[in-house]
C-alpha cells in the first residue's frame, strides 16, 4: 500500500513540477524573445533616426567613408525610378533579395522578411532630403531600407531552448530521484502511525475477544439448564458480570484515547486542591491495600492547580492502582505531594517487583505489557499509563518513570502551576 503511495505521490510531485518548469521556461523564452526583438527594433530605429537628420546622399559619394555598421545592420539605397543605387555592406545581398527587401516595406513601418533561408527586420523610409549638392556627381537617393539581420538573436535564443530542455530534463530527473527520497521520508510518521494503528486495533480486538468469549460461554451454560437457581448458577453469574465491567472498562478507556487523538476530548479547568483529592484517593485505596497487607505512607502539602478535577482523579487512581496490583504482601507504597517554586511535584512509589529496563521506553505505549501473563491475570489490558500521559501533558506536565527489578517503581509528575489554557 505505501510502495503504491510513494509511486503516487512522486508522479504527483513530478507532474507539478514538469508544469511550473513548463511555464517558467515558456515565460522566459517570450521574454528573451520580445527583448531581442525589442532592442533591434530600437537599433534600427536609432539608425533610420541618424540618417534621416544628416544628409543621406552624401554617403553614396565615393571618398565617404562605408558607416561604421555593426556586422547585423546593413543599408540599401535606392533612386526614384527603383534602381538600387548602393548597399553597404557591399554586395551584401543579390539584387532579387534588395528588390524583395524593398518591396516588402512600408515607409516608416518594421516588417519581418526571409531571404536566403534567414530572418530580417527591415525599415524603410523615404529620404526628407529632397535637394543634393551635386546632383551630377552624387545620385540623389529617394528611398532607404535598414536591414538588420536576426540570426545572432535566432542562436541566442536556440541555445536557450537547448539550455532550457537541458534544464527542464535535469530538472525533472532531479525531482523524480528526490520525490522517492523525500516521498520515503514524508510516509515514516505515517506508516509508523498506520503500524500503530493496526497493532491498536488488533490488540483491542484481541483484549474483547477474550471477554465476549467468556460471557458467551457462560452464558451458554445458564441457558442449558433453565431449572437451576440462581443460587446454582452464581459462579456462572458472577464470571459474566466481571467480564462485563472488563469490558466496559476497555471499552471506555478506548473510547477516551480515540477522542484525545482525534482533540475531542476537553479538559475542563478550575481550581483544584491537589492535596485534598490526594488524600482522599489514598485513604481510599489504604482500606484495600490493608486487605492485602500492603502500607500505604503519605506526605502530602497543601497544593492548588489550575486543572480538570476528574481527570486529576482519574490520573491519581491509575498510579495508585498500578502500585497496589504489583506490590508484594507486606510492601508498602509512598504518595508525596511537595510545593517547588514553579511547579507541583507529585512522586509515587511502590516496593513492587519493578521493571525491566528494556520495557521503561514503552510503558506509555497502548496496550503494552511488560509482563503479559500476570497483567492479564490481574485484569490489566495495558491502556491505564498511556491515559495518564495524555493526563498530564493536557496539563502542561511531565511524567517520568524509575525503576528497578525486586525493589520497586517510582511515577515523578511535574505540574505547572501557571493557569493552563482551556482545551
Amino acid at each position: 500500500m505505501f510502495s503504491k503511495t510513494r509511486r503516487q505521490l512522486v508522479l504527483l510531485n513530478s507532474a507539478v513540477l514538469i508544469f511550473f518548469l513548463f511555464i517558467f521556461g515558456f515565460i522566459l523564452y517570450a521574454h528573451m524573445d520580445y527583448r531581442l526583438l525589442r532592442q533591434a527594433d530600437e537599433a534600427i530605429n536609432n539608425t533610420a533616426r541618424s540618417m534621416q537628420l544628416s544628409s543621406i546622399d552624401q554617403m553614396l559619394q565615393a571618398d565617404h567613408p562605408e558607416p561604421d555598421a555593426d556586422r547585423t545592420t546593413s543599408y540599401l539605397f535606392w533612386d526614384e525610378q527603383g534602381h538600387l543605387l548602393n548597399q553597404y555592406p557591399k554586395h551584401m545581398f543579390s539584387l532579387e533579395d534588395a528588390g524583395e527587401f524593398k518591396n516588402s516595406t512600408h515607409n516608416g513601418s518594421l516588417q519581418y522578411v526571409s531571404a536566403g533561408g534567414r530572418e530580417y527586420r527591415l525599415l524603410g523610409f523615404n529620404n526628407p532630403m529632397k535637394e543634393v549638392v551635386d546632383s551630377k556627381a552624387v545620385p540623389h537617393v529617394s528611398y532607404v531600407v535598414v536591414v538588420r539581420s536576426l540570426e545572432d538573436a535566432h542562436k541566442m535564443l536556440q541555445t536557450l531552448r537547448t539550455d532550457l530542455i537541458i534544464g527542464c530534463s535535469a530538472g525533472v530527473l532531479f525531482s523524480i530521484l528526490a520525490g522517492f527520497y523525500l516521498a520515503g521520508r514524508s510516509l515514516i510518521p505515517i506508516r509508523r502511525s498506520w503500524d500503530k494503528q493496526q497493532q491498536f486495533v488488533a490488540d483491542a480486538s484481541h483484549e474483547l475477544r477474550t471477554p465476549i468469549a467468556v460471557i458467551q460461554t457462560r452464558s451458554e451454560l445458564l441457558f442449558r439448564h433453565p431449572q437451576r437457581s440462581v443460587e446454582e448458577e452464581s459462579e456462572n453469574i458472577a464470571l459474566i458480570l466481571k467480564e462485563s465491567k472488563r469490558m466496559g472498562r476497555l471499552i471506555d478507556d478506548l473510547l477516551t484515547l480515540a477522542r484525545t487523538d482525534s482533540n475531542q476530548l476537553q479538559i475542563h479547568t478550575a481550581t483544584v486542591p491537589v492535596h485534598q483529592l490526594l488524600q482522599e484517593i489514598t485513604e481510599q485505596f489504604a482500606l484495600l491495600a490493608e486487605t492485602k497487607f500492603i502500607h500505604i505512607h503519605s506526605q502530602i502539602e497543601p497544593s492548588v492547580l489550575w486543572g480538570d478535577e476528574n481527570r486529576l482523579r482519574q490520573l491519581f487512581i491509575i498510579l495508585l492502582d498500578n502500585a497496589l496490583k504489583f506490590t508484594p504482601p507486606e510492601g508498602s507504597i509512598e504518595v508525596r505531594c511537595h510545593n517547588l517554586s514553579h511547579s507541583i511535584r507529585i512522586v509515587v512509589k511502590d516496593s513492587g517487583c519493578g521493571i525491566n529496563e528494556a520495557d521503561l521506553p514503552r510503558i506509555f505505549e497502548r496496550f503494552y505489557r511488560g509482563d503479559k501473563s500476570r497483567s492479564r491475570s490481574d485484569g490489566g489490558i495495558g491502556l491505564g499509563l498511556s491515559i495518564a500521559e495524555w493526563i498530564v501533558l493536557a496539563h502542561k506536565g511531565t511524567i517520568r518513570v524509575q525503576s528497578q527489578l525486586s525493589i520497586g517503581t517510582e511515577f515523578i509528575i511535574i505540574f505547572p502551576k501557571k493557569t493552563i489554557n482551556h482545551m
